[in-house]
């Protein structure tokens, strides 16, 4: 039944896409990682770990999926880079990256895995997921960033019109703010993410999460930032934003992700590595007061 659901919503063009998120005991909890590839093995072992000791309810990915490029096909063998994370046992909420679209391959392949790959869950390359804590919008940022035609912002501002729910939260592939080498080079890049600024704004959004960057982050300002994409080749900060709260300084980065944890009142992240041992304490990203 969900995978006809899923269907009939990306057929259905004038609406976005919608699933719904489960928190339990008044908290959601997600795994964040990103441009994983290679390195899917490792870190599903890391989350699978964390999932054992507490309970997540999902894993957010944050694009570059796959290495050097997207599947072909349902049945392509390279699908084996993203099974790990499917077999931790709970739903997997991609976005497409840079690499997803690379060797002429078609990117919606992936989308159509979701009606026959277990704990899957890609039902349009922009799609909301929606709870009672937060609501989160999940876009496809190479479009924006290569300067073609895209509806990114649009969306943005769009997806958060009727929005209860507590945070508001937007996952891309590509960093808005970051230390790393893409919060900086290519200029042209980093000044087509930073157009969405004013739509991230109108909408409310209290976080942006992303990859791109090989490496974990967490950034605090007139909203949070949080960068996972230490998913395979961890790649060190370049040059530590004033805005960082998380790392202290650069630092050789290894395998890791983070997770993150919503209440009505706050939202916090821990970091770890491909085992599954934290690399911080709880770091508090925001809060609200009643």
């Amino acid at each position: 039944m969900l995978p006809l659901l899923l269907l009939l919503a990306t057929l259905a063009s004038t609406e976005l896409p919608q699933l719904d998120l489960t928190p339990r005991n008044g908290v959601l909890r997600l795994a964040v990682t990103g441009d994983t590839g290679y390195g899917s093995e490792e870190v599903s072992k890391g989350i699978a770990r964390v999932h054992a000791e507490a309970p997540l309810h999902g894993i957010v990915l944050t694009g570059d999926n796959f290495y050097p490029c997207g599947p072909k096909s349902v049945d392509d063998p390279r699908w084996r880079l993203a099974r790990p994370l499917t077999r931790v046992g709970i739903p997997v909420y991609p976005v497409l990256g840079n690499h997803d679209h690379c060797g002429g391959v078609d990117p919606d392949v992936q989308i159509r895995a979701t009606a026959s790959l277990p704990n899957w869950r890609f039902p349009g390359r922009q799609y909301a997921a929606r709870s009672a804590l937060a609501d989160f919008l999940f876009v496809d940022t190479t479009p924006l960033v290569k300067g073609r035609k895209n509806a990114v912002e649009r969306t943005i501002r769009d997806a958060f019109e009727e929005s209860k729910a507590p945070w508001r939260i937007v996952v891309g592939h590509h960093p808005v703010v970051s230390s790393g080498y893409h919060g900086y080079f290519p200029r042209i890049e980093v000044s087509r993410m930073r157009e969405m600024i004013p739509a991230l704004r109108a909408a409310k959004a209290d976080l942006y999460i992303c990859g791109h960057d090989h490496h974990v982050e967490l950034l605090r300002g007139r909203m949070m930032h949080l960068v996972s994409g230490a998913g395979s080749k961890p790649i060190p900060p370049v040059k530590l934003r004033t805005t960082t709260v998380y790392p202290e300084e650069v630092r050789r980065e290894r395998i890791g992700f983070a997770v993150l944890e919503i209440t009505a009142t706050r939202v916090r992240v821990r970091f770890y590595d491909g085992k599954g041992k934290a690399r911080s304490p709880w770091i508090m990203g925001g809060s609200k007061l009643r």
